[in-house]
């Protein structure tokens, strides 16, 4: 694979699936580690042969990782969104 941008970049390239701030777990679930995405970037994936969206991950102090490293990064792919806790839904609706 070569590390030149697809040709038709950025037009004809799928758009990120999460933006920043978004909750996410990785996939599959039993990985258990979750967080906001800070960041994200499209970068050749060797893995795939192609090009895909990279995100930057702040893990939650509660995700399993987080003893070691405070952030991460993941693959599209390798991400789902997390659904808010009712805890946080409570939480939203106060702060509106």
């Amino acid at each position: 694979m070569s590390p030149t941008l697809p040709r038709k970049f950025p037009h004809e390239i799928s758009q990120p699936k999460f933006a920043i701030g978004d909750r996410v777990q990785f996939i599959p679930v039993p990985a258990e580690d979750f967080g906001t995405v800070t960041g994200f970037q499209y970068a050749p994936a060797e893995h795939l042969q192609d090009w895909a969206w990279r995100y930057t991950l702040w893990l939650d102090p509660q995700s399993p990782s987080y003893a070691w490293t405070p952030s991460d990064l993941a693959w599209e792919a390798d991400l789902q969104r997390l659904t808010p806790a009712p805890m946080d839904v409570l939480t939203q609706e106060q702060s509106a």
